[in-house]
């Protein structure tokens, strides 16, 4: 009978936890969790997090063009700190491209993806299925949890992050003659792309994440599926 009790609690102890972790997963701002913790971002410094191509002209640049080409790139700056609400001090935080609406077209090795924190890269992709899972429009753009900023009246000392995304060209050289092999990208104009960038807080260590490709397109994510 004991044991019967014990298989139980355990049981109902499992229960909780995949309960909390579900709050800290998929909510960006987190009011409150069961357990009476807050975990929410300061909305004031955070910024605009919507994009769009509705006013661009996506069309394959140059990598390194990237910070030139303004009407062909992607680009979101914002900050990340903690709100005053926030009354426990381990929380942790993923970066994540939600709700991601794309031509199938686009879901390929040469639309990429940088992220920088404080001036410096930190992570780097592109859209292909193959280099990371996209699940239901969701990609991670993190490589490793990150300790989110206590608030502060200062917002100068919280994350600041740039996110570039832009369709690279075949050919990565100004001389035409180098790239007799490039690969015709016309079937990449002129396709709808949008999204937000989101914060997903955890109320627990930091760690790294591991990139999950996947075998098979998910259709879910596209525009056209």
């Amino acid at each position: 009978m004991e044991k019967k009790y014990f298989i139980i609690l355990v049981v109902f102890g499992i229960l909780i936890l995949s309960i909390y972790i579900t709050f800290s997963m998929n909510n960006r701002t987190i009011s409150k969790n069961m357990f009476g913790d807050i975990l929410e971002i300061d909305e004031d410094a955070y910024g605009v997090n919507n994009f769009d191509n509705t006013n661009l002209d996506l069309r394959p640049i140059l990598d390194e063009d990237i910070d030139k080409k303004i009407n062909n790139v992607i680009y979101i700056e914002f900050n990340v700190g903690g709100s005053k609400k926030n009354n426990i001090d381990n929380i942790f935080y993923d970066i994540a491209l939600n709700d991601l609406e794309i031509d199938c077209n686009l879901l390929n090795q040469y639309v990429k993806w940088k992220l920088f924190k404080n001036d410096s890269l930190i992570s780097s992709g592109s859209l292909d299925y193959r280099f990371d899972t996209i699940i239901d429009g969701r990609l991670v753009l993190t490589n490793e949890k990150n300790r989110l900023v206590p608030y502060n009246d200062d917002k100068s000392i919280y994350d600041h992050y740039k996110f570039y995304l832009w369709i690279s060209d075949s050919c990565q050289s100004n001389n035409l003659s180098n790239c007799l092999d490039s690969e015709d990208q016309s079937s990449l104009l002129n396709k709808k792309l949008k999204g937000k960038i989101e914060i997903e807080l955890y109320g627990d260590t930091g760690g790294e994440l591991i990139r999950k490709p996947s075998s098979i397109l998910d259709t879910n994510t596209c525009l056209s599926g």
